[in-house]
């Protein structure tokens, strides 16, 4: 699929991007399953090293390893993300996101994914990061995941900043693909869906311990798919 036919399936309609990482870690693949026969198009991977974000996860063997027709949507919150990017290229990632607080030259980054013009571009503002900072590098960027929270901040969410970003970016570039990632919960989902993103990420809200058909209903349902 071409860069162009994924956004537009993303512009489709408000989509999830799930990870999996907290359904059983030994049967990925019911997990995807689940995700398929439910409507959601884009499976998520969080990855970090555990120098950034206190949590080590997953490397491209794992993104590679999993065999699904969802679209692979990696979101590197490591430093030095440009180093990495052609390995999750490599692993069949479609689109690939970086910090852009952890890297030295945004727009060098960007172009590296853009290497590959099948994968979809993007970035990632921690909740204190200015989109000022990626404003001169719009031409190169198709999406942007504004995060509800930061490494920093504990439990602390800062939705209530995300909708005043969200409207300065669509006045930059109306066609930008927006996702918000952080502080997505069942108590939080009708706020964020207000703020009218492409796509929102959730995992562990889904994949809670309990029915996660019924989770991925309820988020949909208030996403308005």
């Amino acid at each position: 699929m071409t860069r162009a036919a994924k956004i537009d399936l993303i512009r489709s309609r408000p989509q999830l991007s799930v990870a999996t990482l907290s359904a059983d870690i030994g049967d990925q693949n019911s997990a995807l399953q689940t995700l398929s026969q439910n409507g959601v198009n884009l499976l998520h991977f969080d990855v970090m090293d555990g120098n950034i974000w206190s949590n080590i996860t997953v490397g491209s063997p794992f993104v590679a390893g999993l065999k699904t027709d969802l679209l692979k949507d990696v979101h590197l919150l490591i430093d030095q993300p440009e180093k990495h990017i052609a390995s999750f290229a490599k692993a069949g990632a479609d689109l690939i996101s970086f910090s852009v607080e952890y890297t030295a030259d945004i727009g060098a980054t960007l172009s590296l994914i853009s290497k590959n013009d099948e994968i979809v571009r993007g970035v990632s503002l921690n909740p204190g990061t200015s989109v000022d900072t990626i404003q001169p590098y719009l031409d190169q960027i198709d999406y942007v995941l504004v995060l509800g929270v930061g490494p920093d901040t504990g439990k602390a969410s800062f939705l209530d900043d995300l909708p005043a970003k969200i409207e300065i970016l669509r006045s930059w570039k109306p066609d930008l693909l927006i996702c918000v990632d952080g502080a997505v919960k069942k108590d939080t989902i009708a706020q964020i869906a207000r703020m009218k993103p492409n796509f929102v990420v959730s995992g562990s809200a889904i994949f809670d311990g309990n029915d996660p058909v019924e989770n991925l209903g309820a988020f949909q349902s208030a996403l308005g798919t």
